[in-house]
């Protein structure tokens, strides 16, 4: 009976072994018979780029440059007396042309100083007048009391020698010489007073000089009084207004002429060589201006005397027919130096670092040493103008891959 129940157990367990065995054997079973796979094929990857095929030529560098449109020739016009501001025809930011009415002081207030000072000429000159006839007088009053010395000094010597002959008296004497006292007094009397005559005349003819000068003066003041616009130009700042009283030397209206606007543009330190090797080989340099849809050519008038360790400060002509120019604008330009051979011209996108680009040969990108010797605009973008070993012809990969290198497969792409 513990056989059979012993049987009983054994095959119990029997059967899951069984059933693993099986599905062990299914399973090799299928392996063996499954159909073969194809080894799988690894392709290189083929990147599409965009390329330009470049060529030697002569370009003209370009700078860019950002600066400050300045007038050197800013005008303020002040009060040359204290008065009224009578007229003011002209606001801030108006044009003017050569002749326009500016500003004008009140009629009374220039011409009341000026009419005094005329009126001290005249008072002057009649004065100096009456000294010349009193001095002419007290001259010739001179030349009579020194005649009449003279007598008296004869008389003293005629009755020297007679006293001595017992002719006249001692009194007699006496007298003559007391007589001859006196009138040596009266010549010094008349002396002094033709002496205080030349220096009255020097005086008011010291005078004199003064109040024309001072006449001048009012004359100019009333010019001055009414501004009168000397050139075509444009107000910058109105200080006053019509009905103000202003003291003198107030300012009342700053202007500047059209033709004084020059932009001031610092130039780069590195690029100063060559500005300067342009200028010694006597190339006339311009900067090209776009504003409002126009483009402007505006030349090189000179360079500023001081320069400073980030570059030099240079000044443009800024063209009149740029009518919209004002001080304080900020503008944007590009300077073009002189033309160097034998340059080619890329995007920066074609640059790897700064001296290295990329050339598509036979599918392939290979890289070619070069070097960056400045910038150039072509159609309206500025690009790297390099030389090197690049061939003519050379199809020059512009699109900018980060894993470029030799050997990369690429294809040209539209």
């Amino acid at each position: 009976m513990a056989v059979l129940q012993k049987l009983k157990t054994m095959r119990k367990g029997l059967v899951p072994l069984l059933i693993v065995l099986g599905a062990i054997a299914l399973f090799a079973i299928l392996k063996m018979t499954k159909p073969a796979q194809p080894p799988v094929q690894v392709q290189q990857k083929v990147w599409p780029v965009t390329a330009m095929t470049v060529q030697a030529e002569t370009l003209a560098p370009v700078i860019s440059l950002y600066g400050t449109v300045e007038s050197n020739a800013l005008v303020t016009a002040a009060a040359p007396v204290a008065g009224v501001v009578a007229s003011l025809p002209v606001k801030e930011g108006q044009a003017f042309q050569k002749g326009d009415p500016l500003v004008a002081l009140a009629q009374a207030d220039i011409e009341l100083p000026y009419q005094i000072a005329k009126a001290d000429v005249a008072d002057t000159e009649a004065e100096l007048r009456i000294q010349g006839l009193l001095y002419e007088a007290n001259r010739k009053r001179l030349d009579k009391e020194k005649r009449v010395l003279k007598i008296k000094q004869d008389d003293v010597t005629r009755n020297g020698q007679l006293i001595k002959k017992d002719l006249v008296s001692k009194s007699t004497l006496d007298a003559s010489k007391e007589a001859m006292v006196r009138q040596e007094y009266t010549v010094v009397g008349a002396q002094l007073a033709v002496e205080e005559n030349k220096a009255k005349v020097a005086q008011l003819e010291a005078r004199l000089e003064k109040a024309k000068a001072n006449l001048a003066q009012a004359e100019i003041n009333r010019e001055r009084g009414n501004v009168i616009a000397p050139y075509d130009g444009r107000i910058a700042k109105v200080s006053v207004a019509e009905g103000d009283r202003v003291a003198a030397n107030a300012a009342m209206v700053t202007f500047y002429g059209l033709d004084s606007l020059e932009l001031r543009a610092k130039i780069p330190g590195f690029q100063l060589d060559k500005v300067y090797d342009a200028i010694e080989d006597g190339v006339t340099l311009a900067a090209e201006l776009k504003l409002n849809g126009h483009a402007y050519k505006l030349p090189l008038k000179r360079l500023a005397g001081e320069a400073t360790p980030s570059g030099l400060d240079a000044f443009f002509a800024v063209p009149a027919t740029a009518k919209t120019a004002r001080p304080g604008d900020l503008w944007q330009v590009n300077l073009y130096g002189q033309p160097v051979p034998n340059v080619m011209a890329v995007p920066y996108s074609a640059l790897y670092g700064a001296d290295r680009v990329y050339i598509v040969v036979d599918g392939q990108l290979k890289s070619v040493t070069i070097q960056n010797v400045g910038e150039v605009m072509m159609d309206g973008q500025v690009w790297a103008m390099v030389r090197g070993d690049l061939p003519d012809g050379a199809q020059v990969a512009t699109t900018h891959l980060p894993n470029a290198i030799n050997g990369l497969k690429v294809s040209v792409v539209e």
